[in-house]
C-alpha cells in the first residue's frame, strides 16, 4: 500500500557545500592517522561522515517516497553497489599488493581475515572479535583497519531502507512512525555507547549498535528539515543559519584537536552534536558566506573525492611510514597528496563511468548480485593468495635492517626460515585459573617431583612449553598462572591493557585472591615469576596501583607491590624464584625493530643482530634487594641463555628464530635451552 507524505517535501537539490564538509572530514582523518599531534582527535572526521551519511541517504530515500509514495529497494542497493564497491575492491587488492612489497609473509598472513571482512563489510565486527584496539600502537597495523567505518555505513545502507519499507507498509503515517523509531533507536544507541565505553571501549568504538546514534542523528535532521520545509526560508531561521554553521564548524575543528582532552567516546558525542549544528546551519543558509566558501571549486572537488581518498589514505600512509623516516606533518602532506591523486584517477577512470553507465542503471538486480559475487570472489580467490605468498618483501622498510652490521661471526646469508611459524611461536596462557574451590584447575603436568608454578604475563607465556618439557624430563608437576598484560605482582594494574576488557577480566580472575586464598591450597614448592620490566618512563601513569599512597613514584610502586607479593607467596608456603627482566630488540621496553620483518628483508644475519642493553632496569634492582633480604627468594639471569654470543646476539641460532617480535622470545628457543635454564633453577638451591 502506497502512502503520500505527511508533510511537504523539503528542497533536496544537490548542495555543493556539503561536499566541502566531506573534504574537511577526510583530511582530519588523514592528519590523525599520520600522527600529527595537533589533530590528535582527528578520527572524529569519521563521526562527521556518519552524520552526513545519515542525513543525505535518508534524504534521498524520503524524496523518492515523497515523489512516488514508495521507493525501489533494488535501485537503491544497485546505486550503493555502483558507488562504493568498485573503488573498494581495487583498494583492497592494491593494499594486499603493497603489503607484498613491504611485509613478510609472517605479517601478511595475519591480514587475510581482515581483508575478507573488509570485502564483506563486516570489518568492524572482525576487529571487535580480535579485541583490536583502534588507538593502540602496534607493530604491524592492518592495512584494512579503516574499513571498520565503511562496514558500519554499508550495514546502515542495508538496514535503514528495510525499516522505511516496513513503515510504509504497516503505518498510516509512515514518516511519523519512522521518526518515532529513529528517536528510540538514537536514544538506545547513545545509551549503549556511554555504557559500553566504560566497560569495553573497543566494542564501543567499533560496534554498529554503539555507533548508530551518529547515523540516526543525520536521519533525525532530515526528518526535521522535511517537517519544517515551509519555514526554512523565514528570515528568523535564516539569520540563525550562518552562526549555527560557524559554531558547528569551530566545534568540529576544536574537538579534532589536542586542546580537548576527553575520552574517545565523549569526543565522538561532542563531534556528533557539532556535526549536526554544522550541517543544519549550512542547509538553511545556502547563500551564506560559509556555505559559499565550502562550495568553492577546490573544497567541493576534494569532497567529491573524499570516499576514494579515505579508501587510499591508510594503506598509503602505512607504506610511507615503512619506507620513509619522516616527521608526521610530512607524512600527512605526502599521504594526502598521494591518496587524493589516486582518488582522482579512481573517480575519472573507474567510479564515474560505472555510476553513469545507462545499461547498469537498467539492470539493478544484476548489479547487486554481481557486486556480491565479486566481493566473495575477491575475498576467497584473489586476496588470500596474495597475502599468503611466501616471498621476501621487495622494498626494505625503515624497521627492517635496523640491527648492527658488518660483524664477521654474523656475516652469513639469512637462511630459509618459516617466519610465519616464528611469528606465531608463543607459549600458552592459563586457560582455567585455579580457585579456592578448584585449586588444581591450573595444573598442566603431573609428576612425582617438585611442584613448580609459573606466574606472570606474556613474558611468562614464552616459557610455558619449556616448563612442560622440563616436567617430562625431570618428572615435575607444573601449574601456571599466566595471562597477557597481567603483572605477576598483586595490586599492579596495567592500564595499557585497559582497552582489552577480556584481558583485564582474565587478570582479575588470575590474581584476585590467588596469593591469600588459593596458593596455600595448591601444595606448590616453588613459584617462578616472570614479567615485563615496566620500569621506564613510558609506564608512568600506565602502571598503577589503586589504593597505593598518593604521589608514589613508579619505582616506589614497583618496590612496594613486589615486596608485598613476594611476602604473600612466602606466607602461602612456596619459595620464589624471580627471573630477571628479558630484553627485546631494543632494551627492556616495548619498542625496537621487528625481527621477523628484518629477517624477511635482510640479506645477512648481521643486519638483524640485537645489541644487549648495557644496564638492567630498575625493577631488577628491586628483585636483587629481595634476594638478599629474605630467605626463600632467589633471582636468576637468563641473558646468557638468550644471547650466548655476546657482545652481539644472534637473531637466529641453529635454524631457530630467537625473537618473535620486539619484546618476546620464541617459545621454541627456550625449549631448546631448557637444560641451561634448569641448571640455573637448581643453582638457586630452592628446587633441591
Amino acid at each position: 500500500m502506497h502512502h503520500r507524505p505527511d508533510a511537504p517535501p523539503p528542497s533536496l537539490r544537490y548542495r555543493p557545500e556539503l561536499d566541502g564538509v566531506r573534504a574537511l572530514a577526510v583530511y582530519l582523518v588523514v592528519g590523525y592517522h599520520a600522527g600529527v599531534g595537533l589533530v590528535s582527535g582527528g578520527f572524529i572526521g569519521v563521526d562527521l561522515f556518519f552524520v552526513l551519511s545519515g542525513f543525505l541517504v535518508s534524504g534521498v530515500i524520503l524524496r523518492e517516497v515523497d515523489q512516488r509514495g514508495t521507493f525501489s529497494l533494488r535501485h537503491f542497493y544497485a546505486r550503493r553497489v555502483r558507488r562504493l564497491l568498485p573503488a573498494a575492491l581495487v583498494v583492497v587488492v592494491a593494499a594486499a599488493a603493497l603489503e607484498l612489497l613491504t611485509s613478510s609473509v609472517a605479517t601478511r598472513a595475519g591480514f587475510v581475515d581482515d581483508a575478507r571482512a573488509a570485502l564483506l563489510y563486516v570489518a568492524n565486527w572482525q576487529f571487535i572479535g580480535e579485541a583490536r584496539d583502534y588507538f593502540a600502537t602496534v607493530e604491524s597495523p592492518s592495512p584494512f583497519l579503516h574499513f571498520w567505518s565503511l562496514s558500519i555505513e554499508e550495514q546502515f545502507y542495508i538496514g535503514f531502507p528495510l525499516v522505511v519499507l516496513l513503515a510504509l507498509r504497516w503505518s498510516r503515517r509512515p514518516v511519523r512512525t519512522l521518526a518515532m523509531v529513529v528517536g528510540v533507536a538514537g536514544v538506545a544507541s547513545l545509551s549503549l555507547q556511554v555504557v559500553r565505553a566504560g566497560d569495553d571501549p573497543t566494542y564501543a568504538y567499533y560496534a554498529t549498535d554503539t555507533r548508530a546514534y551518529q547515523l540516526v542523528a543525520g536521519i533525525g535532521l532530515t526528518i526535521l528539515v522535511r517537517k519544517l520545509a515551509g519555514r526554512l526560508t523565514d528570515s528568523s531561521v535564516v539569520r540563525l543559519g550562518t552562526p549555527t554553521a560557524a559554531a558547528g564548524l569551530v566545534a568540529v575543528v576544536l574537538v579534532a584537536t589536542s586542546l580537548v582532552d576527553v575520552t574517545a567516546s565523549t569526543r565522538g558525542i561532542l563531534a556528533t552534536a557539532a556535526s549536526v549544528a554544522l550541517v543544519a546551519g549550512l542547509w538553511v543558509t545556502p547563500q551564506g558566506a560559509l556555505s559559499r566558501a565550502l562550495a568553492l571549486t577546490t573544497p567541493n572537488y576534494l569532497g567529491r573525492l573524499s570516499y576514494a581518498t579515505y579508501l587510499w589514505h591508510w594503506p598509503i600512509l602505512l607504506f610511507l611510514e615503512r619506507v620513509l623516516d619522516a616527521r608526521p606533518l610530512v607524512l600527512a602532506v605526502l599521504g594526502a597528496v598521494l591518496s587524493t591523486a589516486l582518488a582522482a584517477l579512481s573517480s575519472h577512470l573507474l567510479e564515474t563511468p560505472i555510476r553513469r553507465a545507462a545499461t547498469l542503471h537498467r539492470l539493478p538486480r544484476m548489479v547487486v548480485l554481481s557486486g556480491l559475487a565479486l566481493s566473495v570472489l575477491a575475498a576467497v580467490v584473489v586476496v588470500p593468495p596474495v597475502l599468503d605468498l611466501d616471498r621476501r618483501p621487495v622494498v626494505t622498510t625503515t624497521t627492517a635492517g635496523s640491527g648492527p652490521t658488518g660483524i664477521a661471526a654474523l656475516d652469513r646469508r639469512v637462511p630459509d626460515l618459516d617466519l610465519v611459524a616464528a611469528k606465531a611461536d608463543v607459549g600458552e596462557l592459563t586457560p582455567t585459573p585455579c580457585t579456592a574451590d578448584e585449586p588444581t584447575a591450573c595444573v598442566q603436568a603431573v609428576g612425582t617431583g617438585a611442584h613448580v608454578l609459573l606466574l606472570g604475563d606474556s613474558q611468562a607465556a614464552m616459557f610455558t612449553p619449556m616448563f612442560y618439557a622440563l616436567a617430562a624430563d625431570h618428572d615435575l608437576t607444573v601449574s601456571t598462572n599466566v595471562q597477557n598484560g597481567c603483572p605477576w605482582q598483586a595490586d599492579q594494574v596495567n592500564e595499557r591493557a585497559g582497552n582489552d576488557p577480556d584481558a583485564q577480566a582474565a587478570c582479575v580472575d588470575a590474581r584476585g585472591t590467588f596469593f591469600d586464598e588459593v596458593l596455600p591450597l595448591m601444595d606448590v614448592d616453588v613459584v617462578v615469576a616472570i614479567g615485563l620490566s615496566r620500569s621506564d618512563a613510558y609506564w608512568e601513569g600506565l602502571l598503577t596501583s589503586p589504593g597505593g599512597p598518593p604521589g608514589e613514584s613508579l619505582d616506589e610502586l614497583q618496590l612496594r607491590t613486589t615486596r608485598a607479593t613476594a611476602a604473600a607467596i612466602r606466607t602461602a608456603g612456596p619459595d620464589l624464584v624471580i627471573v630477571e627482566s628479558i630484553f627485546g630488540t631494543e632494551g627492556y621496553g616495548i619498542t625496537g625493530f621487528d625481527p621477523i620483518e628484518c629477517l624477511a628483508a635482510a640479506d645477512r644475519v648481521a643486519d638483524c643482530a640485537v645489541q644487549p642493553p648495557l644496564e638492567a632496569p630498575a625493577v631488577d634492582d628491586i628483585y636483587g634487594v629481595l634476594d638478599t633480604e629474605a630467605a626463600g627468594i632467589a633471582t636468576i639471569d637468563l641473558t646468557d641463555v638468550i644471547c650466548p654470543d655476546r657482545p652481539l646476539c644472534h637473531p637466529i641460532k641453529g635454524g631457530t628464530v630467537i625473537w618473535k617480535d620486539r619484546d618476546h622470545i620464541t617459545a621454541s628457543w627456550f625449549v631448546k635451552q631448557r637444560e641451561a635454564v634448569w641448571r640455573r633453577l637448581l643453582a638457586t638451591g630452592l628446587l633441591a
